[in-house]
Formats: C-alpha cells, structure tokens, sequence
C-alpha cells in the first residue's frame, strides 16, 4: 500500500506506516493484529494493490543490487538486510500469472 526504501530497527516503528497506508489508528501492533481488525485490513486489499506492490518489490530489490547489498539467505528466504524485501513478490507474481490476472 505504500514504499518502504528502508528498515526499521524495532517492530513497533510498523505501526504509524501501517495507520497510513491504511487509513486506521490502531494504538499499539497488538491492536492491529486483532483477528478483526487484520481481516478488516486484509478486506481493503484489491488485486491493483497487489500488482502494485508486485512492482514497488521489484524496483526494491533492484536499487537494493545496485547499492551492491549482499543478498542473504535464511531458510529458503532470499533478503537484502539493508532494506529487507523477500522474494515473495515471485510466489505472488506466478500465482497471478497461473490464474491469468496478471
């Protein structure tokens, strides 16, 4: 729902971005993480959504190859540590692409 060019050192740094991009005010992650109010979020979520963040996490991962960062790997997760995007956005991409939405 919006860029992130960077890491945050603690989790609840999350949460003002998370009320921004989403229009909400929860007070504190474990408001936000609520069933209700994460299904909530989750319902706000269009496909455009995806297709965009599909595309904000390819141009991360290319700035984060051109900063010369060493992609690392845990557990099957391949990651930059500077400026964390998972390879996830290929699942994503696949999956759309399989169901012809993409």
């Amino acid at each position: 729902m919006a860029d992130c060019n960077g890491s945050l050192m603690y989790r609840h740094q999350y949460l003002m971005p998370l009320n921004r991009a989403y229009g909400e005010s929860f007070e504190n992650l474990d408001q936000y993480k609520h069933e209700n109010n994460f299904k909530r979020i989750l319902s706000k979520l269009t496909l455009d959504n995806v297709r965009q963040a599909i595309h904000r996490s390819k141009i991360i991962m290319r700035k984060n190859e051109e900063m010369g960062y060493r992609l690392q790997e845990y557990k099957g997760y391949r990651y930059y540590k500077e400026n964390p995007s998972l390879f996830l956005w290929e699942q994503i991409e696949r999956i759309l692409m399989d169901c012809k939405v993409l």
